[in-house]
């Protein structure tokens, strides 16, 4: 009976050539190596017998094959018949069992053993099975063995509950260091009594826990762990070897499946406490913060199998399964920084996938992409995937393309274990491998635990609507449990008595906590007695922010003589480097900037004319001296899309890069450090790596910058899930900022908009920081606010493209030394005694602040009817401060908003309602683009007629389209 992809045919080989392992003929070295390249190149560009030659090379199994082919003198290379002739066709036979074997093991359970192909039996080899000659194997054993023993440990070793998928990886000591460990035991090591009674304990565990919600819920929804028990057994002795490898702390990023037995049966969660997610006693009719019981994280200490302890931490999660994967890899490298986890051995992230989540949402590929990259890596991270060959009501022919769930991690050069979930002790002994493997190579390393789903996607479906034939097998089907205690009775483990007497006291267990919940009558949500471990409070425990908060000032000011020693360090390379013409001239430029003078809107001069760029490096190089890390990704980051930061150069004859913050901390005499990366061409994945991250590092200011503004729309999950919500539903507080270039240049509708009414859509509670700054110095204090705060929020900042280079957009030294930033910005232009004759404040944010400037100094003079007032910070919005600002003009009859996007989108449907309630009296106008389906215009000259359309209208010079228009 077969139910799933796992069973469908698969296209044998090719039938091996006769055995004609002969000698290769003599011939000249030269000649030797350029066949040998032509085989590896393409092996059917050479005949047949330097084919089988070449072959047996590659199959010899050595440390290194090189094209020195000139003389092989090994019999091993050169058979010449007898046993020799023996010896490669068991060679034969021990590779198609290496590679191919996986796919005749019995990984199904709810299906019979699959029969072994012709290909996996030794008459295809021309080998007599009951031949019992002693042969050697070199390769294979140290000692001399039959055909039939060989083969029998073949077949146990590749054939039975254990299917190792590993024969693509390109390292050949990683594929004898997994043959050695899996072919000595035959991939069934003797477990002691002790941990066959553990597991038979974890499995108890696991299958009372559901049954017990089964009864008391019927209906919720918990996403049961039904038909994939054995994880529990699994993931107790796999936090056991990694704590025995030095792990200190692991971090688990999960969707649904299984997750609340996780929760109580791994990780202690008091089941008292879920019981109390349950019965909803923590509700709250005016709040609609918080989240369903199994989005929810979790931290604790747990004691291991060897008595060894453990810090375990289990991410949030939301609906959208895969997200969380970048997010606990992000979290995890944020942890190793802390904790000075220079080998990244003491934090390890383990990540549990669903089978059809996992080959069908591309975050996957993003985050895999993510596992060797320096920037990145984190040493490895380990896999579960949770295998219930089912994807909701999706069959696997439907949902995947490939043989298996989990072939996408091939493409990262990752082992891969299939594992009948139905033998506990094949799953415990895969964890053990996963933990040697990765300690030993870090790298990534795969379980694909394929079991089935004993109830549907959640406990309220009726799943026999779509899989009948497979749920009629189910419910015949004996759990885990029954099984592997039948085995441990026969084997005299125990009694019949003591099995149930184990059962009955986990069941008592959770109904006595069942029975305290309900007597306390709700008396206290269940997050009132939880005490998460303190190094991971900070990530589930947020504290709240109000709005006074936002608006406390704090002090983001610098000395002059710090500034300059910074900018020092960012200007100053080696003599011996060899720097690019232009990049010497820029970092000349920002040298000459300290000396150079900025002229004020009210005719004086201050020295320091500082651009963006370098104000934004000098924020960041002076928090480094604050001893805060600085992390900066995204793509192309390390120039800089627009060519301005330049934060790292490239030697032109060497090709070594140079980068200013690594060194700025040896300029400093400062321990903390900073980096700039550039990213693989990733939103999802990368933004969700930084915010978890950010959440791991409160010291860290961790910014991701978008190439163009839109480019974030990729990875609107975690913008909406994590960035915007996190606070709210798990009280996890991040401080990632998120640089998104926007403005309206005549680029286009996909290189416009950074979708700025997007972010203020999510705005609410307090939950972002969404600002505009217009000026390299208003930048340089809202990142160094950012780490200033008593508190963590996340930083949506539009940034500019053309201000980069306005001669305008600049500010002066006293402007970093002396200034801090503001959330409304007053017109510079109109004096003090002229305020009275203002009769039109125009409100705007951004680049189209300079666009305004500009047209009222070439147009009007010094016309002072209309001020032109910025918004720096959008929320939270800043109503005090504004309204400050406006009292200077007591004669305004008219409050117009200012803005390049079309009139459905940018800030004016945001801002609308906020001025309308606070300036009830006045009236509000709209000047922008009109209500479009796309962002911009597509054409540079149709773009410059509508902006000198806004502008002009905005001061009254002309009214082409009337905008509708409010009075109060």
């Amino acid at each position: 009976m077969s139910f799933t992809g796992l069973d469908r045919p698969m296209t044998q080989p090719a039938t091996p050539a006769a055995d004609t392992h002969n000698a290769a003929p003599p011939a000249d070295p030269v000649y030797l190596d350029w066949l040998w390249t032509e085989w590896q190149r393409d092996p059917h560009s050479v005949t047949e017998d330097w084919q089988t030659y070449f072959q047996g090379l590659a199959s010899a199994r050595l440390p290194s094959v090189t094209p020195s082919l000139s003389a092989p003198q090994s019999s091993l290379l050169q058979p010449t018949g007898g046993k020799d002739q023996t010896f490669s066709k068991l060679e034969k036979m021990i590779q198609a069992f290496r590679s191919l074997g996986h796919l005749s093991s019995h990984l199904n359970p709810l299906a019979e053993p699959p029969p072994h192909p012709d290909y996996l039996k030794p008459a295809y080899y021309g080998l007599a099975e009951n031949n019992e000659a002693q042969y050697p194997v070199p390769g294979y054993s140290d000692q001399s063995l039959s055909i039939h023993e060989v083969y029998t440990n073949l077949k146990q070793t590749y054939t039975q509950s254990i299917g190792a998928d590993y024969a693509h990886l390109q390292n050949p000591q990683e594929k004898l260091w997994l043959e050695r460990r899996m072919e000595a035991c035959e991939n069934r090591p003797a477990f002691s009594q002790a941990t066959k009674c553990a597991i038979l304990q974890h499995l108890a565990a696991a299958e009372c826990f559901e049954q017990f919600l089964h009864r008391r819920y019927l209906g919720k929804k918990r996403f049961s762990l039904e038909g994939l028990d054995a994880l529990i057994p699994l993931i107790h002795f796999l936090a056991d070897h990694l704590s025995g490898y030095g792990c200190e702390e692991l971090c688990l990023g999960m969707a649904h499946r299984g997750r609340l037995s996780i929760l109580v049966n791994f990780m202690g969660k008091p089941m008292a406490h879920l019981i109390q997610n349950f019965e909803e006693t923590e509700y709250n009719p005016f709040d609609i913060d918080g989240d369903v019981k199994y989005h929810i994280g979790y931290a604790a200490e747990i004691q291991t199998f060897s008595q060894r302890q453990l810090a375990v931490y289990l991410a949030p999660n939301p609906s959208h399964l895969e997200s969380v994967s970048p997010v606990i890899k992000g979290f995890v490298k944020g942890r190793q920084r802390l904790r000075a986890d220079t080998h990244q051995r003491k934090v390890v992230p383990l990540l549990l996938h669903g089978d059809s989540a996992f080959c069908g949402q591309g975050v996957v590929t993003e985050m895999l992409n993510l596992s060797k990259l320096g920037g990145y890596s984190c040493g490895g991270s380990l896999h579960i995937v949770l295998n219930n060959q089912v994807g909701f009501t999706t069959s696997p022919q439907d949902s995947r393309s490939c043989q298996y769930a989990t072939d996408l991690a091939k493409f990262i050069d990752s082992p891969i274990l299939h594992v009948n979930a139905d033998d506990p002790e094949a799953c415990v002994w895969a964890a053990e491998l996963a933990c040697g493997y990765r300690h030993t190579f870090q790298k990534d390393f795969f379980i694909d635990l394929i079991g089935y789903r004993r109830h549907g996607h959640n406990e309220s479906d009726e799943p026999a609507f779509t899989q009948p034939l497979m749920y009629q097998h189910i419910k015949q089907h004996p759990t885990a449990l029954s099984s592997y205690s039948e085995s441990c009775l026969k084997q005299g483990l125990l009694t019949q008595d003591e099995l149930n007497t184990t059962r009955s006291t986990i069941t008592a267990a959770h109904q006595q906590a069942y029975e305290s919940v309900k007597h306390a009558h709700g008396s206290a949500g269940p997050q009132a007695s939880v005490q998460f471990p303190a190094r991971f409070a900070p990530a589930l425990s947020a504290p709240k922010v109000t709005k006074l908060h936002f608006f406390t000032p704090v002090d983001t000011t610098v000395s002059s003589q710090l500034i300059n020693q910074v900018m020092t360090a960012l200007t100053t390379v080696p003599a011996s480097f060899h720097v690019h013409p232009k990049i010497t001239k820029v970092l000349n430029q920002r040298t000459e900037m300290l000396t150079k003078t900025t002229k004020k809107p009210q005719g004086s001069e201050q020295p320091g004319a500082f651009d963006w760029a370098t104000a934004e490096l000098l924020a960041l190089g002076t928090l480094m001296h604050e001893h805060h890390h600085v992390r900066l990704t995204g793509q192309d980051v390390q120039r800089g899309t627009f060519s301005s930061r330049h934060a790292t150069i490239t030697d032109t004859q060497t090709g070594e890069p140079y980068h200013f913050f690594a060194q700025l901390g040896h300029a400093l005499d400062q321990p903390t450090t900073g980096e700039v990366i550039n990213s693989p061409l990733s939103e999802l994945g990368c933004l969700g790596f930084e915010f978890g991250y950010s959440v791991a590092h409160a010291q860290t200011i961790v910014l991701w910058e978008a190439q163009f503004g839109d480019f974030a729309n990729g990875a609107q999950i975690i913008i909406d899930q994590f960035l915007a919500a996190s606070e709210a539903k798990w009280q996890q507080a991040a401080s990632c900022v998120m640089l998104l270039p926007h403005g309206y240049e005549g680029q286009g509708p996909e290189h416009s908009s950074a979708r700025l009414e997007r972010y203020l859509q999510l705005c609410g509670g307090g939950n972002l920081q969404v600002v505009g700054c217009s000026t390299p110095a208003q930048h340089f204090h809202v990142l160094r606010r950012q780490m200033k705060r008593p508190f963590r929020k996340c930083l949506i900042a539009m940034t500019p493209k053309s201000l980069l280079r306005d001669p305008l957009c600049v500010s002066s030294l006293p402007d970093l030394t002396a200034g801090s930033f503001q959330e409304v910005l007053d017109d510079p232009y109109i004096k003090l005694a002229e305020a009275e004759q203002v009769r039109h404040v125009i409100l705007c944010s951004g680049k189209v602040t300079y666009d305004a400037f500009k047209y009222r100094m070439q147009r009007h003079g010094d016309n002072t009817q209309h001020a032109i007032i910025r918004l720096e910070q959008l929320y939270p919005f800043p109503e005090a401060p504004l309204l400050n600002i406006l009292e200077r003009y007591p004669k305004v009859q008219e409050i117009i908003w200012l803005q390049e996007e079309p009139q459905n989108m940018g800030a004016w449907s945001f801002v609308r309602n906020y001025l309308e309630e606070i300036l009830s009296t006045k009236k509000i106008s709209y000047i922008g683009r009109k209500a479009s389906g796309s962002t911009a215009e597509g054409s540079k000259k149709a773009h410059l007629a509508e902006q000198d359309r806004i502008i002009k209208q905005a001061f009254g010079d002309i009214c082409l389209w009337p905008p509708p228009r409010r009075s109060s």
